[in-house]
């Protein structure tokens, strides 16, 4: 019964309904918004949100604008979408024009309504400063993870190099045993020649002189051995220090390129997210 009721209204009856309709809306509506009522020919009535500059102080009777959403709706009936720039109200609106039938569904008006897209340009804003600045990170962090690769490669290369010293260190101890030995053998044998030379009397002058050579050599040898021991060892405990350092400079560097790659990834999901969200905020 309601909705027959309704039908026997007449055109002049259903804008007045619909204009009080419109008119609770507009308060009511969180957001900003301009709704706007029109016939075929002329605006009939019209709530403008409180950011919109008002360039007539009246606009009820006036003709409808030749260009817009209103007279494409007029003329072919479909609902219409559009962006109002901000330069012709003062604010950014989307609007939308759905049309007003009669009884027949004949077009007999229209009626638009446009929300501020303030809030979401804001919104736009940030999330593109958002973007830009995770962007800038994403670069800075995959800098920083190729950084610390490079010093992962270069301290496991110096760890090889340092194991590389410890056996030539090994090495050179065993030459050092070698010439130690031939040291010892020789000043025996020295020490013989000395013998030998005395019992041969005035005879092994000559080779006594010889034999305390050998034996003299055969010391400073040995000392020179004993002085060259003490340093490979003094080198080599510093060599086991810093290899020690070295080894924990390289789980520093695996931790921190391991630590730069999950940096990454999240910021790269973190892109991700805020392209759905501008997504998102394009649609509202």
């Amino acid at each position: 019964m309601r909705e027959k009721k309704l039908y026997n209204l007449t055109n002049d009856e259903l804008f007045e309904i619909i204009g009080d309709i419109s008119s609770l809306f507009h308060r009511v509506l969180s957001i900003e918004n301009t709704i706007i009522l029109t016939d075929t020919e002329k605006i009939l009535g019209y709530f403008l949100g409180s950011e919109v500059v008002n360039k007539q102080p009246n606009l009820i009777g006036k003709p409808i604008p030749t260009s817009g959403n209103i007279p494409i709706t007029l003329k072919t009936g479909d609902i219409k979408t559009s962006i109002i720039p901000k330069e012709l109200y003062g604010v950014a609106f989307k609007s939308t024009t759905i049309p007003i039938l009669d009884r027949e569904d004949d077009i007999i008006g229209t009626i638009s309504l446009a929300l501020s897209l303030k809030s979401q340009t804001t919104l736009q804003n940030t999330i593109e400063t958002i973007s830009s600045s995770a962007e800038q990170l994403s670069d800075t962090t995959e800098e920083l993870a190729s950084s610390a690769s490079f010093l992962s490669d270069n301290v496991s290369d110096v760890l090889d190099q340092t194991l590389d010293i410890l056996k030539l260190i090994e090495e050179a101890n065993q030459i050092l045993d070698f010439v130690n030995s031939v040291a010892k053998n020789s000043r025996l044998l020295g020490l013989n020649a000395a013998i030998q030379a005395a019992r041969a009397g005035e005879s092994g002058k000559g080779f006594a002189v010889v034999a305390e050579e050998i034996r003299k050599m055969a010391e400073n040898s040995a000392k020179s051995v004993v002085e060259t021991k003490a340093l490979i060892s003094t080198i080599n405990t510093k060599v086991n220090y810093l290899m020690k350092k070295v080894e924990a400079l390289n789980d520093v560097s695996h931790t921190q390129a391991a630590a730069t790659q999950e940096i990454t990834a999240t910021i790269q999901n973190f892109a991700v997210d805020t392209q759905t969200l501008k997504t998102i905020s394009e649609v509202i």
